[in-house]
This record gives structure tokens, C-alpha cells and sequence, in this order.
């Protein structure tokens, strides 16, 4: 494995979903990844090896999205965040403006990975 590579973190409590999202990365070999199916997971994920993105579901048992995203973002533990949620309704709080997350960083599900992974490339060349 590439440590040279970005380190992508994939939070989704549906298996499916962050299998999905991790073949689909994996075949492009750009990224080492880590998928976890929590925010409390994820978190212990990041305290062992920080990431350069994180894409994260709002609906999380325990720990929500936001609340994941907050946490991790005052720890400096992850330098962007992706939004992957099936909450037609959501809204950008301040607290996830402030951490640079804006609209072009929400995909509702079903959202197409193709456009997922363009934005991660997007963030990861500097095209914020």
C-alpha cells in the first residue's frame, strides 16, 4: 500500500453502502481507504491514523453524522468532509459551515459514487 496516497474514510452504518462506495474507489487505486460503520468507530479509526477526507452518513446509530463531523473536525482529525445522506430535509448547520462543508459537498442517497469520487478529486487536487 501507497502511504504517499490520501487516506479516505468511508462512515456508513449500511454495509451495502460502504461496500459499494469502497469497490468503487478501490478500482481507481487513488486512495487508501477505511470504511467504519460508526462515528464512534470512526473516531477511533482517526485517532490512529488521521484522514485527508471523510465521507460521512448523517444517520449513524449512537454518534450522528454531524456529531461525527464536529468531533473530528475540532480534532483536526480529518481535513474535509463529504455529506452521503438520505435525509431529503437536511440542512448545512453553522457548525459544519464553519468546518468548510458546503452545498457542493451534500449527496443525497441513491447519489451517484461517479460524482462522489469527483468532488474527492476535486478536494484532493486543491479545488475547493
Amino acid at each position: 500500500m501507497n502511504d504517499q496516497l490520501p487516506r479516505v474514510l468511508i462512515v456508513d452504518d449500511e454495509e451495502r453502502i460502504r461496500r459499494l462506495l469502497l469497490e468503487y474507489f478501490e478500482d481507481y487505486g487513488e486512495f487508501r481507504l477505511v470504511a467504519t460503520e460508526s462515528g464512534e468507530a470512526a473516531l477511533q479509526a482517526l485517532a490512529e491514523e488521521p484522514a485527508d477526507l471523510c465521507v460521512v452518513d448523517m444517520r449513524l446509530p449512537g454518534m450522528n453524522g454531524e456529531a461525527f463531523i464536529l468531533a473530528a473536525g475540532e480534532r483536526r482529525l480529518c481535513r474535509h468532509f463529504l455529506v452521503h445522506t438520505g435525509s431529503v430535509d437536511l440542512s448545512l448547520s453553522e457548525g459544519l459551515r464553519r468546518l468548510g462543508i458546503t452545498e457542493k459537498d451534500v449527496f443525497f442517497k441513491p447519489s451517484d459514487v461517479e460524482r462522489i469520487l469527483g468532488r474527492v478529486r476535486e478536494i484532493m487536487e486543491g479545488g475547493e
